[in-house]
């Protein structure tokens, strides 16, 4: 099943609010998905710009993600 612009765009910032909050586990739309690292996501997050691209959702504003170790 292909999912629509909608549903990827949405997918994309669950994601990001996910990577960003240090969480590995994220819900969207009663879909739920838990990551093993950060790599992992960050490989997903990449995917989900490029279905999003392909899917005419134009280019994605250029995010940069800082991920630091705890205690900085």
């Amino acid at each position: 099943m292909a999912l629509t612009l909608i549903e990827l765009q949405g997918m994309r910032d669950a994601l990001v609010t996910a990577i960003g909050s240090g969480t590995m586990h994220i819900q969207f739309e009663g879909r739920s998905i838990t990551y093993r690292s950060v790599v992992e996501m960050q490989a997903a997050l990449t995917t989900i710009n490029k279905e999003i691209e392909m899917a005419g959702g134009g280019s994605t504003s250029p995010r940069q993600i800082v991920i630091t170790p705890k205690g900085i």
